[in-house]
């Protein structure tokens, strides 16, 4: 009687764990799927901030470049009229190659043109329709997107660093302030 009594209750023991089991497993899945959400929707969250940071990071470069754009008008206003003094140039110095002086006039006035327009054609390029540009991408996309914006403002940033220093150079060499 021990016997069948001890199999009864070990028998009991075993169909009370399996309940018990089958309970604790379903609990256990359930909090690994809540798990997988939330981390999903954690990297989804991280994925968001990086992309905001690099975007706000190439926004504060235009920020900086952006003023500059109104000294370069002015640099070009300036190297304008360096040009119109050419002859009371040539009087104050008379071994000036004025065709040679025109040439760099001309050629800094096509480089201040060409950094104000790199700088619409970035700020066109790549802050227009970004949810249209960003919808079914990928974060890795939308970062290659980013990164690449950002190295072509920083591009435009040492073209403006540039021509301004250039601009400056030419006018000092020629006494214009």
């Amino acid at each position: 009687m021990h016997v069948i009594c001890f199999r009864c209750i070990l028998e009991k023991i075993i169909e009370t764990n399996k309940s018990k089991m089958k309970k604790i497993t379903t609990i256990l899945l359930s909090l690994f799927a809540v798990g997988v959400i939330t981390s999903c929707g954690n990297q989804k969250k991280k994925d968001q901030e990086q992309e905001k940071n690099l975007f706000s990071e190439s926004m504060l470069l235009h920020d900086e470049v952006m003023p500059k754009q109104e000294e370069l008008f002015k640099l070009k206003k300036k190297v304008y009229a360096l040009g119109a003094k050419m002859d009371s140039l040539k009087k104050a110095n008379p071994s000036l190659d004025t065709a040679a002086l025109r040439v760099r006039i001309n050629g800094m006035s096509s480089k201040i043109d060409s950094a104000v327009d790199n700088m619409s054609d970035w700020m066109h390029s790549f802050t227009s329709d970004l949810d249209q540009k960003f919808e079914g991408k990928s974060h890795e996309e939308i970062m290659k997107y980013l990164t690449e914006g950002k190295q072509s403002i920083e591009k435009v940033q040492k073209e403006f660093n540039q021509t301004i220093a250039d601009a400056n150079k030419l006018l000092n060499d020629h006494k214009v302030k």
